[in-house]
């Protein structure tokens, strides 16, 4: 009967309590404190991953004893257990949603060579996934990030959001001047959480290399730290959207929406709204009287001008 080494067992033990007592301390008047994700909710998305991990840990470690490496029998077995584990890494996204939807998506997004396709076609389904954030909350955050006459800024604010991802929501508002803009709010307490969550991700991914010495995941948690961190930042988002604005100003095919810097924060991007459609809605090409043809033509012009 297999089974589970001791020391890693009190590994996971002591960073469960050291885990705690890094994130105790906590100012829950900052605007990115988890009032809505309270400390507990921390402990638990973190005991969800760890138990994942080391369901997954245990069924790699049972399923391919004694097989050897290569063989038909031995590759079929690593085909199940990928899949397997997928689907219970599917799950704690799906449960822990967040930080963790995005790590999912950034996953899948990886090549096959990086991430094994199980992992990748089982993870994809989270590219759709995003329950809105109740409106309450995001009052909160428009109240921390523009101040606490935001209203006051608004003619109109749609409360039910057009778009919703796995760490911010889109709502169509109306500013004093009647401009039509559209809002993207950061959901409250990510910053918070993603602290949280990444300090657990770094530890599982040393977890797993325990198991597996000829896998590193380490490089994996690093690069998507360095990719949520940028994204959860609209500012820089903000910037990059003038730049690219500027790089394309002369060619009439492409056309960015206008920032408006002074109801744009950290956590809020205020932007122009434009109408349109969705790029891959055939349906709404035919509709408008549009030539699917024509646009798929010009998109491969614009993609290969330089910026």
């Amino acid at each position: 009967m297999f089974k589970f080494p001791r020391k890693y067992l009190i590994a996971v033990a002591g960073f469960g309590g050291a885990t705690a007592v890094m994130f105790q301390t906590r100012n829950p008047s900052s605007p990115n404190s988890p009032t809505d994700f309270p400390f507990i909710n921390g402990l638990v998305r973190s005991s969800r991953a760890l138990f994942t991990i080391t369901s997954n840990a245990v069924d790699y470690t049972y399923s391919l004893h004694g097989l050897t490496q290569n063989t038909e029998d031995y590759l079929w077995a690593v085909t199940e257990v990928h899949l397997r584990s997928a689907k219970r890494i599917l799950r704690l996204c799906e449960a822990n949603k967040g930080v963790y939807v995005k790590a999912g998506q950034f996953a899948a997004a990886m090549r096959v060579k990086q991430v094994p396709k199980e992992y990748s076609s089982t993870l994809s389904s989270l590219q759709d996934q995003a329950v809105p954030c109740p409106f309450e909350s995001i009052k909160e955050v428009l109240s921390n990030s523009l101040g606490p006459n935001s209203s006051e800024i608004f003619l109109s604010f749609d409360e039910q959001p057009f778009a919703a991802a796995s760490v911010a929501q889109v709502h169509h508002a109306v500013l004093r001047d009647n401009k039509e803009v559209v809002v993207k709010v950061q959901y409250p307490g990510l910053e918070y959480q993603m602290k949280f969550d990444l300090a657990t991700m770094s530890f599982i991914s040393k977890f797993a290399s325990w198991f597996f010495p000829e896998c590193r995941f380490e490089w994996l948690v690093s690069e998507f730290k360095k990719s949520i961190t940028f994204e959860l930042d609209f500012i820089e988002e903000a910037k990059n959207l003038e730049q690219m604005s500027e790089n394309f100003k002369s060619n009439s095919m492409i056309r960015f929406p206008q920032v408006y810097w002074g109801f744009t924060t950290r956590n809020v991007l205020t932007m122009e709204f434009c109408k349109g459609f969705k790029v891959f809605c055939s349906a709404s090409f035919w509709w408008h009287g549009v030539c699917l043809c024509q646009v798929n033509s010009k998109f491969m012009i614009l993609i290969s001008m330089p910026n």
